[in-house]
């Protein structure tokens, strides 16, 4: 207002309507949002980045053979913000070898492999209590040392049925009857057919710079993290984990290298299958080429598109909430479905607490009538603050949905996991001009949102 005033007063009446014109087009850029609480001025930021990016062509990645003369190494190296990530073999204080992954930011990540059974034969306390089991494993992150992130991926795949060939003939008798043989490769051909398999890991981050009084060398952080993987392992089971298993390097090659060129599973299926052994190096995990586009992502033989989750489920949230995202389904080809959990530390969260509780509260006073939204928002921040106070841990979490096919049906994939998203009561956005980013984020190899910075080209 008092910009206009000056400009009326030395440029006249017409200037100064037109400067007001901009200003409240301004403010109406910025405060007006959408549904993810993304503003005008927020979507013009991210279109203006991609496509400065898009012009000097640091969306396309080339690698191995085909990379540019300046950068040529001769291998095919991560992309993005995991190109200046390393991977180095440890041992646990149970002899138990694991992969530590090391990034741009400092941080060191572990992959947990684990084989939860699932809830249909499980009755309601027993669930309940797996719940809880949960719940305090994730408050337990709060309270360790170092500790800054943890993330739950959950990935569904076409099944080659390799594996399955090769548990039944190791377990075939080579005294079983012509009859009992052809009906076990009848019954291992026809479950091959579309069968689809389910694999979960969690990764926890550990910020060595967190970890102690003094600021802890890498040798010093890997140790230190060895010691405590038992504790954080044993613990997990009563969650209903299962059985876990720690990724060794192999392993952890082996999943990056899949993701970024899905075509290479089924050649890593046929070595086992033939019981050789494929070693690949974590600086031959990348993708041969790659293309980050506004709304997808193009790596090797795989097309991919990932989500932001904007908001989570309203209402009650029971245990079985997430259980049609994460199933298997004949639409999408492959899918991964990642929460990343950042624990709060227990001394910072009864503020957070309280100042959300308070900002609740203030907004349905000022309300002449409240409405139903703002009175169940009060009742979940009473809520919170009433658990946390009773000794409960504060995170915060985010979820990334990726799907990958490796045809040209990216659309009917996108329309089916719009639909189980809705399904399981997810508010999802795509994560438009960042899909590379997101693709990353996605892989449980230990990226956190913040504190990563890129290390070369894409």
């Amino acid at each position: 207002m008092i910009l206009m005033v000056l400009v009326y007063a030395l440029a006249g009446p017409l200037w100064s309507t037109l400067v007001g014109a901009v200003s409240a087009g301004a403010i109406w850029a910025i405060s007006v949002k959408d549904r993810h609480g993304i503003s005008l001025a927020d979507r013009m930021g991210e279109t203006m980045r991609f496509w400065r990016a898009s012009r000097k062509k640091e969306n396309i990645y080339r690698s191995g053979p085909l990379a540019p003369a300046s950068v040529a190494s001769g291998h095919c190296m991560l992309p993005g913000v995991l190109s200046a990530s390393t991977l180095s073999s440890q041992v646990d204080s149970y002899d138990r070898p694991f992969a530590l992954i090391r990034h741009a930011d400092g941080s060191l990540a572990v992959v947990l492999k684990v084989a939860p059974s699932g809830a249909d034969l499980l009755d309601t306390e027993h669930v309940d209590l797996q719940v809880a089991y949960w719940g305090q494993w994730l408050a337990d992150l709060g309270g360790e040392l170092g500790i800054v992130g943890a993330s739950v991926c959950v990935e569904t795949s076409p099944d080659t049925g390799s594996r399955l060939d090769r548990e039944v003939t190791r377990r075939m008798s080579p005294d079983a009857p012509d009859l009992a043989r052809q009906i076990m490769r009848e019954v291992v051909e026809e479950y091959k057919a579309g069968s689809a398999q389910v694999r979960t890991w969690i990764t926890v981050v550990f910020d060595p710079a967190r970890m102690g009084a003094k600021r802890r060398q890498f040798d010093q952080a890997a140790r230190d993290i060895g010691t405590r993987l038992p504790g954080l392992t044993q613990t997990l089971v009563a969650a209903g984990a299962g059985a876990v298993h720690l990724m060794t390097v192999d392993e952890v090659v082996r999943l990056v290298r899949v993701a970024y060129d899905p075509a290479c599973e089924e050649l890593f299926e046929d070595a086992a299958a033939a019981g050789e052994e494929v070693h690949v190096s974590w600086g031959d995990a990348g993708p041969v080429t790659a293309h980050a586009q506004w709304d997808t992502y193009v790596h090797d033989s795989g097309r991919s598109r990932s989500w932001v989750v904007s908001a989570p489920p309203r209402g009650v949230v029971q245990s079985s909430i997430l259980r049609t995202i994460l199933s298997a389904n004949a639409d999408v080809a492959r899918k991964r479905v990642t929460i990343l959990y950042r624990p709060m530390d227990a001394g910072k969260a009864p503020g957070v607490v309280e100042a959300d509780l308070n900002k609740a509260r203030a907004r349905v006073e000022t309300m002449g009538r409240p409405t139903a939204r703002s009175l169940n928002e009060l009742h979940a921040a009473q809520q919170v603050a009433a658990e946390e106070a009773a000794g409960a841990g504060l995170v915060d979490f985010g979820m990334v949905i990726t799907a990958t096919t490796m045809s040209e049906d990216m659309e009917d994939t996108s329309s089916a996991v719009t639909a189980l998203a809705a399904a399981s009561r997810l508010q999802v956005r795509l994560a438009y001009g960042a899909q590379d980013s997101a693709f990353a984020l996605g892989l449980p190899v230990g990226v956190r949102p913040t504190g990563q910075r890129l290390g070369g080209a894409l």
